[in-house]
């Protein structure tokens, strides 16, 4: 896949682009089958909910311990509009799973945007990084969609602070005050982001985004690709493998069918 003038036009001024269901039944299918061996990892890369430690919140790494997703993340689908509007070759800074899963074990996630942490934590020089958002569940209005603010990754770097809940939990959380959230969505309005799994969002590393708590019955788990131009590769060493990958190698697409072709043989 690539993208066409107005795609392009649309992502520099809206921050985000959505393809439905992008990827077909029998990828999700393979997706789907490889979240339990993922949530039930142990080590640091795995960061459990708050209240439930029994709960995974995020999985951290997951290209590098599940070849599914290691396939999915160099799939022509992703790679190539990746570099299209990022107008570099690219690598992956970080890949993490949220299953927000139902009953209300999968907690909310506070107003933010992701280039704060990549920024000040990891070196990032600039925000030229695109979050690939792929659906493995259903994202609908019950499941505690992704809520953005479009257009809002053009009033730059915000004011922000390490939120409390992230503090000593295994990742950054850099959240806005109520008054800018209000100020922005006043001006730009909010949007969630639903569609069936195996849809896909591209999305600006300054675009402002969050969600609630889900407490419907029903997991919705969305796969985070963190794409970097490898020409703003991170300067820092301070946080692990699994949060700031340091090969900036440039990615390379594999066979288009590479994820349906996939047997747990293998």
């Amino acid at each position: 896949m690539f993208l066409n003038k107005k795609q392009i036009s649309d992502f520099r001024e809206n921050g985000y682009l959505f393809f439905p269901q992008l990827f077909d039944r029998k990828e999700v299918d393979i997706l789907k089958k490889a979240v339990p061996e993922v949530l039930s990892r142990q080590g640091p890369e795995v960061v459990r909910e708050k209240g439930d430690p029994t709960a995974a919140r995020l999985a951290f790494g997951v290209h590098r311990y599940s070849e599914p997703y290691r396939r999915l993340t160099l799939l022509p689908n992703l790679v190539n509009p990746v570099r299209q509007l990022l107008q570099d070759e690219i690598y992956l800074h970080q890949t993490r799973m949220n299953p927000k899963q139902g009953f209300g074990s999968g907690s909310s996630w506070t107003w933010h945007q992701d280039f704060p942490p990549w920024h000040q934590v990891d070196g990032m020089p600039t925000p030229n990084c695109i979050m690939a958002s792929v659906f493995i569940d259903d994202c609908t209005a019950v499941t505690s969609p992704l809520l953005i603010i479009p257009g809002s990754q053009k009033w730059g770097l915000l004011d922000s602070e390490l939120h409390p809940d992230a503090q000593g939990r295994g990742y950054d959380l850099y959240h806005i005050s109520q008054s800018t959230l209000q100020n922005l969505a006043e001006v730009n309005g909010i949007v969630p982001l639903l569609g069936s799994a195996g849809s896909v969002a591209l999305i600006h590393s300054n675009l402002v985004h969050g969600s609630a708590d889900n407490v419907s019955p029903w997991r919705r788990a969305i796969l985070y690709l963190i794409y970097n131009a490898v020409g703003n590769a991170c300067k820092k060493v301070i946080r692990p493998w699994y949060q700031n990958n340091r090969d900036f190698s440039p990615l390379v697409p594999i066979e288009a069918d590479a994820l349906r072709n996939y047997t747990p043989t293998q």
